[in-house]
């Protein structure tokens, strides 16, 4: 199997384990805070997604994400450069209602650029460093192959609170 096929393996697991858990909660479930510090799933997905877009984008393709190009920023009442990065709790409690099939339709259309940029993506490519410098703060001289792999980490890492969000409202199924 080439790497190719591994990183779609692990991004439809990944579409279809978020797409299972959040297929029947309500937006009062959807938008829990476990504690006063903490944030809920629609803020979890949401960002995740949003990191996926500008990872991508920014940190491989050097182009303008999916979320300002499509205007996804005007269907979700936020600013075209908020991801969710740095927000304080107040922020994230009063993000505007998101419903399921918007955010599902703005993951399938970063999804698919996520895919096409695997599909077609020269190797030797993804051994050159990401142009996208807040990057370098936290990973300094970060290439666009470890890009791609950070997309994984990061959504891996939303999916699990996501997971523990929705066990704390409805218990092991």
């Amino acid at each position: 199997m080439d790497f190719r096929e591994l990183l779609k393996l692990a991004l439809k697991e990944y579409e279809d384990e978020a797409k299972r858990l959040l297929r029947d909660l309500t937006e009062e479930e959807r938008r829990f805070m476990p504690s006063k510090e903490s944030h809920h799933i629609d803020f979890a997905i949401w960002h995740s997604i949003r990191a996926e877009d500008n990872l991508l984008h920014r940190g491989a393709k050097e182009d303008e994400p999916t979320w300002i190009k499509d205007g996804w920023y005007l269907k979700f009442g936020l600013g075209q450069e908020e991801s969710g990065v740095g927000f304080t709790v107040d922020q994230v409690k009063n993000m505007p209602a998101m419903s399921v099939d918007d955010l599902f339709g703005y993951y399938d259309a970063v999804r698919e650029e996520t895919l096409d940029y695997i599909q077609f993506v020269d190797p030797s490519d993804l051994d050159i460093r990401s142009p996208f410098e807040k990057l370098h703060i936290q990973f300094p001289d970060i290439t666009k192959g470890q890009v791609l792999s950070h997309i994984l980490i990061e959504t891996a890492q939303h999916l699990g609170q996501i997971a523990y969000i929705r066990g704390m409202i409805r218990g092991i199924e």
